[in-house]
């Protein structure tokens, strides 16, 4: 089963400051900051959601298509997506950067992030995969226009499609979220992200599953819900000791789901292994630098759940 994923494509710059922010902000005078820090550390990794999705539903043995843009600096990207084995509809702008996160972390945990969306702002200009057989689809986090493109192109090509609107939740008003949500099969979205859409759209999590074929909501480290015909069901997360970064847990997350939906699973083992990818994620820093085999993530399904996996 191919699926397309569509969304962000992006470059994850991460300095480390061996020091306080707060030690340089003077509350006077907050209406006109000039501060320079120094960083110890600049660490350059691959993300966007789309391409981490991408990466973990093949990670799992999946057939996952990316649908987004690069810019002139993304040449590289293109080429990791082909030592992957990961097939792309993916334009490549000259004329603009790929869209890159600048994210300063202190000694206490506190951050700065800057975010320029540089060729995601023009991914709508990506036509839509016409040759692939895509059975299945995501529509993630993206510009503007390439979201409702994305949506509409899949209601257009009866495809079934989860949509995931994440941090895309400011470019849209409430009627235009309630749309996509009657457009979409399934809905998957943060507990945070959640409160948002709640916000915007005036529905609750029954009001808006009752919708959709299922709405998931995930909360970090006290697991995951799916609300699906009627019945709720909550699966815990899966536990590690030594979790280094939880920074794109979710897009891992939503490769098992994608996994788990394209081979037909029942929601619960769904969701578990959801959570084994997203568990062996946080145990590596950047976005798509783990690398578990099938066995461990076979291995860590049973010692989590009490249940065999083969796949």
């Amino acid at each position: 089963m191919s699926v397309m994923i569509s969304g962000s494509i992006a470059y994850d710059n991460i300095l480390s400051y061996n020091g306080r922010f707060s030690d340089h902000l003077i509350a006077d005078s907050l209406d006109h900051i000039n501060l320079t820090f120094v960083t110890e550390s600049m660490t350059r990794n691959y993300g966007g959601c789309a391409a981490n999705i991408a990466y973990a539903l093949k990670l799992l043995g999946g057939d996952p298509i990316v649908v987004g843009a690069v810019g002139t600096d993304g040449s590289d990207y293109l080429y990791r997506f082909d030592e992957l084995e990961i097939k792309t509809a993916v334009s490549k702008f000259n004329d603009t950067y790929t869209a890159q996160c600048f994210i300063t972390t202190d000694l206490t945990g506190s951050q700065l992030a800057t975010f320029n969306p540089g060729a995601m702002n023009r991914a709508h200009e990506q036509s839509f995969p016409e040759k692939e057989n895509i059975t299945f689809a995501l529509v993630g986090p993206d510009g503007r226009q390439a979201m409702i493109n994305r949506v509409n192109e899949c209601v257009a090509h009866k495809i079934p499609f989860i949509f995931d609107i994440g941090q895309g939740v400011s470019l849209f008003n409430g009627d235009e979220i309630r749309d996509f949500i009657h457009k979409a099969d399934y809905v998957a979205a943060s507990a945070y992200e959640m409160e948002l859409i709640e916000r915007a759209t005036g529905l609750n999590a029954e009001a808006l599953a009752g919708c959709v074929k299922a709405l998931i909501v995930t909360h970090g480290a006290s697991g995951s819900t799916v609300y699906a015909q009627g019945k709720v069901l909550t699966v815990p997360a899966v536990r590690v000791d030594n979790d280094l970064d939880p920074v794109g847990a979710g897009d891992a997350y939503r490769g098992g789901l994608l996994f788990g939906l394209s081979e037909g699973w029942d929601w619960e083992k769904t969701l578990r292994i959801a959570s084994v990818v997203a568990s062996f994620k946080v145990q590596s820093k950047g976005a798509q630098n783990y690398k578990p085999s099938k066995e461990e993530i076979a291995a860590r399904f049973e010692q989590a759940y009490g249940e065999k996996l083969e796949f």
